[in-house]
């Protein structure tokens, strides 16, 4: 992250083949693969299987980006987040949010920069391992009661209300005739 970052050129996808090494050396059998295919609530950067079965989910941003204080698209994205994915990450590589359906549960901050340069705080790294070993040992959420299931339904239903009207109306600011459209124009 330092090297990528001291070259003055780096994109938020420079830091990714880091944050991948430390995602696979996490605790052996757990899969951390970047650029997954879009999930009902976006795509986030990461998704962490064991067994094929995604156990959490993580979205990185560019080192320059509070983490901590999101606005516009990233604020919204982050909200959509943290509805639809019970286990996330969020990071900028030198901070680390860990969220358990909804909540956040633990940030760490592993660096900081001061003028040009990151400077690292080892002394929290083993705090970030335990952490992430945490994260990694999460259950996939289990529905025991009608409640829940409704909940959980609810904030689906929710998602992709908010898709849909994204969708239509892009399609409808691109005056494009899709099916979304033509069912659109059918109901109204």
């Amino acid at each position: 992250v330092q090297h990528q970052y001291s070259t003055g050129t780096a994109t938020e996808h420079s830091y990714r083949p880091a944050l991948i090494h430390l995602f696979d050396n996490i605790i052996p059998g757990i899969g951390a693969q970047n650029e997954p295919k879009r999930e009902s609530c976006g795509a986030p950067d990461f998704v962490f299987r064991r067994n094929d079965i995604e156990i959490g989910h993580c979205e990185a941003k560019d080192v320059s980006v509070d983490i901590t204080q999101l606005n516009g698209q990233n604020l919204e994205q982050k909200a959509r987040y943290l509805k639809g994915l019970p286990n996330l990450i969020y990071t900028n590589c030198l901070d680390f949010e860990f969220f358990k359906e909804g909540e956040l549960i633990r940030r760490i901050t592993i660096a900081t920069i001061q003028g040009n340069r990151i400077v690292p705080n080892p002394a929290v790294y083993g705090e970030l391992m335990a952490q992430l070993a945490a994260f990694v040992h999460e259950k996939p959420a289990t529905i025991g009661t009608a409640k829940r299931l409704a909940e959980i339904m609810a904030g689906k239903a929710i998602l992709i209300k908010d898709i849909i009207a994204r969708a239509l109306i892009q399609d409808l600011e691109k005056k494009k005739l899709t099916d979304l459209v033509g069912q659109y124009e059918g109901f109204k």
